[in-house]
């Protein structure tokens, strides 16, 4: 997963809400994927967490925006998507375990 300033291909945007216990498989999986890692971004939308949801999401060392309260699925996605750099954005959320 990459965090340099060259654009990537992807960027996979994951908003997240107190996801402390699911957040580490969901970034392991997508660290284990078949596309070059300097050729995707993850972001971590952590959606007003109560938990560690963003501690997680930074020792991995993905990219991590913050809203200030939960305002639900739908605006920390578009929150990840303005925040992407990547040609395609891609989404999942912090339960899943994407395959390569």
């Amino acid at each position: 997963m990459s965090t340099v300033a060259a654009s990537p291909l992807a960027s996979v945007v994951i908003p997240a809400y107190d996801a402390e216990a699911t957040l580490p498989a969901c970034l392991a999986a997508l660290a284990r994927q078949s596309l070059a890692p300097e050729r995707f971004e993850v972001i971590v939308v952590d959606d007003g967490s109560t938990d560690a949801t963003a501690q997680v999401a930074e020792r991995a060392g993905v990219r991590v925006v913050r809203l200030p309260a939960n305002a639900g699925p739908a605006a920390a996605r578009n929150r990840g998507a303005q925040a992407a750099r990547g040609e395609v954005l891609v989404f999942t959320d912090a339960d899943c375990e994407p395959t390569p």
